[in-house]
């Protein structure tokens, strides 16, 4: 085997060399961005997924909503499931909908909607930004409508959930962040990445 010190190998000064690295650093740096710290979790290129949990587990909620645009609606399908994904019939349930960014301002108020099947389909008002959607779901149980509530079943509980664009405002920062990094990493350290892999390449 022949060994080498990486100490030994010239710097590198060449333009061509920094943007290797510059480009490298970025390819390792955004696909942080698509986990779910971050971004919501998406079904396809336009829907957004976001999941939700009672307190003891037993009933689980997925909102998926069309992308958050200025002026337009929310358009929501919300799922009731338990535990082991098997629908929830006859879920008797409150949402209400409000934006960060509105001062208070609620854009869907329904505190008697009722999933039949375990799927249930609401509108919001058109938004007036592109905040985060903060959501409360009221559970009350699953019975028929108009029977006495007293005697429907399953978890009594509100369960706060947030729909957020695609890319929230976090990613965005690390994303430029990123960037700057990359800018001053290239510019200070003259690193020679091509050099780099031509002397690795001698490894045997």
């Amino acid at each position: 085997m022949r060994h080498y010190n990486l100490k030994q190998m010239p710097v590198g000064k060449t333009k061509k060399d920094k943007i290797v690295l510059g480009i490298l650093v970025i390819l390792v740096t955004v696909p942080f961005l698509g986990n779910q710290s971050f971004a919501q979790e998406s079904s396809d290129s336009s829907l957004i997924v976001t999941k939700g949990i009672s307190s003891d587990g037993t009933v689980h909620i997925t909102i998926i909503s069309t992308p958050i645009e200025m002026h337009k609606p929310l358009a929501l399908q919300i799922s009731f499931t338990d535990s082991k994904g098997n629908k929830i019939l006859h879920e008797n349930y409150g949402i209400t909908a409000m934006q960060q960014e509105t001062n208070g301002i609620t854009i869907l108020s329904n505190h008697t909607a009722y999933a039949e099947n375990g799927d249930d389909l609401q509108v919001t008002l058109p938004l007036d930004n592109t905040s985060p959607v903060n959501f409360l779901i009221q559970l009350q149980g699953s019975g028929l409508p108009g029977t006495d509530p007293s005697t429907w079943e399953g978890q009594i509980d509100t369960v706060g959930m947030t729909v957020v664009p695609e890319f929230g405002p976090l990613a965005s920062l690390i994303l430029v962040a990123s960037f700057v990094v990359v800018v001053l990493f290239v510019r200070r350290s003259g690193f020679n990445f091509a050099c780099f892999v031509k002397h690795g390449n001698q490894v045997k």
